[in-house]
């Protein structure tokens, strides 16, 4: 790339960086001050009336979304600045070829020639993405492994066993909006649920064989 090009996309890149750390400056200043002073103080309704608050809890999660899109936007522009630093700047990195001039242009901390990023993103779909993951987890108990929910063939309390347990104690849904209880104590835990059970036996209580005592 000749030098007048890379200078172009130097300033290019400087000028994105400077917007970037301008506007997440601001969002981090009125955004966090506004979701502070509106967000409730107690606790146990994010987990046992979420939609109770679902506006409150909609707008942290929108602001906190916008903030990381704005920190990925500048990790790349920084790292764009650091390749035209290496002398390495318009080059793919997967095939070495020369990127496209209208590509970095649109996309100026674009680090793979169009050919290279059809073929990726052809290649990815979501199933794969979501597979994409690092072999330790298979190991490493929840939350951080990948048995946080609910499998049929483990019968360690699990992060659904949680929840479970937690609404029985009450949520935003009615026993008549779920359909099939009586109460609340019924949630999650009908007959016919055999998750958390070794055996079939495990399901007999104590209220059963008192049933049999002679009165």
């Amino acid at each position: 790339m000749e030098i007048n090009e890379l200078n172009k996309f130097k300033e290019i890149l400087v000028n994105r960086k400077n917007n970037f750390e301008e506007t997440l400056r601001k969002m981090k200043k009125h955004g966090m001050s506004n979701q502070d002073k509106y967000s409730p103080a107690e606790l146990s309704n994010y987990d046992n009336h979420p939609a109770e608050i679902a506006s409150e809890l909609f707008q942290a999660e929108f602001n906190n979304s916008l903030i990381t899109h704005q920190e990925h936007q500048l990790r790349e522009t920084n790292d764009a600045l650091e390749r035209i630093n290496q002398g390495v700047f318009g080059n793919c990195e997967v095939c070495g070829k020369e990127i496209e001039k209208e590509r970095l242009e649109a996309v100026p901390h674009a680090t793979t020639c169009l050919y290279c990023e059809k073929n990726r993103a052809g290649n990815e779909t979501p199933m794969k993405a979501n597979m994409d993951r690092p072999n330790e987890e298979l190991v490493m108990d929840a939350p951080l492994g990948r048995k946080y929910l609910n499998s049929q063939e483990d019968d360690e309390h699990e992060g659904m066993d949680q929840f479970f347990d937690l609404v029985k104690y009450g949520s935003s849904d009615s026993p008549q909006d779920m359909g099939g209880y009586n109460d609340y104590e019924e949630y999650y835990t009908n007959r016919i649920d055999e998750q958390g059970i070794v055996d079939k036996m495990d399901q007999i209580s104590n209220q059963y064989y008192k049933k049999q005592l002679p009165d």
